[in-house]
């Protein structure tokens, strides 16, 4: 299969036309102060097709078929704006507007005299534009002569605009998904030199788009998406022993991007058992209970733990589960009493790690009854006292938050107790 690279999407960038560059915030505030006025948001973008990555083509085609998916709507100009102009001339005086518009004719003034090019500026910005030069900087990340400033800027104009799901649905057609994937993942030829903190926020992007977006799902996995993420993953700890895809070369990635990693993976897999499958033959989720797990970063961690949990809730017959060694399981059982515990670097009051070590810990019984070695009922049950009295003394005795965590601990407890107590070999 041929491989996409960057300079290849460039093409389907549409001419800018010169679009002003501005801060997100700053385009904010004149938005808001523009509301009443015209606005034409308009552009297109043609689809350049990708060679999909022959690997993945079971899981691309396990998504909805093109016609039913929802459609994603090209940029069209009017909408809402195009209505606050309608409603401000219907519910305008015409005999105000005509003195008004004779001082203007009178004074040979134009609306920029009167209100400023800034102004004017922002009542006829046209997102699209300015968007698509933040992909034509973005697909120039390997020019040594780019700012590393204007990359984070242009990737911060991108995360905004794919808040908006169907913004997010274009981004490919547009010619953007590839060039910000490459830059996130830095895999392709010599690295770029990029920081971390750039390349974090790339696969923050990524990750943001893809959540809860099928067509997105579909992009990404014609570009190979999930066999690169995987590959990744070593580089943030574990070594390359439970991937089978050839480990990336590189030196080993930052907690903070190795968190938006995974969080770009969450989107990638969820919701579809197809993708979770391809995922599990790649050693993705072996990666995810061995070593992110346990990883000492607890933001990685709590992602790796909340992935787990919805996988297996989704897709519960996974494999990966099957051949788990007692080392790796005691490992995991170690790692998740140490989370529920507060003993992995969480704040006092933060109840977020307890409570998804033991949502993990109920949805493996679930699925996996033997998967705990023995002795692990009475570790659970004074883990979750531990958890349980942290969570009063930061809120209060009874507080449903620390009620939660010891309903959680009692429903572990009970399953386990259901067993025996004592779990056996797999």
């Amino acid at each position: 299969a041929v491989e996409p690279t960057a300079a290849a999407a460039a093409p389907a960038m549409a001419a800018s036309g010169g679009a002003r560059l501005a801060p997100r915030h700053h385009r904010r505030s004149w938005r808001a102060l523009a509301a009443w006025a015209l606005v034409g948001v308009g552009g297109s973008a043609s689809a350049q097709m990708v060679p999909v990555s022959p690997p993945e083509e079971a899981a691309r085609q396990a998504l909805p078929a093109a016609s039913e998916q929802k459609q994603v709507p090209p940029p069209q100009a009017g909408g809402v704006m195009e209505d606050l102009l309608h409603w401000a001339v219907q519910n305008s005086d015409p005999e105000k507007l005509k003195d008004v518009m004779r001082k203007y004719q009178e004074n040979n003034l134009t609306l920029k005299d009167v209100y400023g090019k800034e102004v004017m500026d922002a009542l006829f910005y046209n997102e699209y534009e300015y968007i698509t030069e933040q992909l034509f900087t973005i697909a120039d990340f390997r020019n040594a002569t780019l700012p590393d400033e204007s990359l984070t800027l242009a990737l911060e104009s991108l995360e905004e605009f794919v808040e908006q799901v169907d913004n997010a649905g274009n981004l490919h057609k547009m010619g953007g998904l590839l060039p910000i994937l490459d830059l996130g993942l830095d895999d392709r030829g010599d690295p770029s030199g990029r920081p971390s903190e750039v390349r974090t926020q790339a696969l923050l992007t990524v990750g943001i788009a893809v959540q809860n977006n099928p067509p997105v799902q579909w992009d990404l996995l014609s570009i190979g998406a999930l066999h690169r993420m995987a590959a990744r993953l070593p580089l943030c700890g574990g070594g390359a022993a439970v991937i089978a895809v050839p480990p990336a070369r590189g030196e080993a990635e930052s907690s903070a991007l190795c968190g938006k990693l995974l969080f770009a993976i969450s989107g990638l897999v969820k919701n579809n058992a197809t993708i979770q499958s391809t995922a599990s033959e790649i050693g993705i989720f072996n990666w995810m209970l061995g070593t992110g797990v346990s990883h000492p970063s607890l933001a990685v961690a709590k992602k790796a733990m909340a992935l787990l949990d919805t996988v297996l809730a989704q897709s519960p017959e996974l494999p990966f589960l099957a051949n788990v060694a007692p080392a790796e399981r005691s490992q995991v059982t170690v790692a998740l009493l140490s989370h529920v515990r507060g003993e992995s670097g969480a704040d006092a009051g933060d109840i977020d790690g307890p409570e998804k070590a033991l949502r993990l810990a109920s949805r493996l019984l679930a699925v996996r009854p033997t998967f705990f070695l023995e002795g692990f009922q009475a570790d659970l049950s004074a883990a979750g006292a531990v958890a349980r009295s942290h969570c009063e003394m930061a809120f209060s005795a009874g507080d449903e938050l620390c009620e939660n965590l010891n309903a959680l601990t009692a429903r572990c407890v009970a399953a386990l107790a259901a067993r025996g107590g004592s779990e056996g070999e797999l």
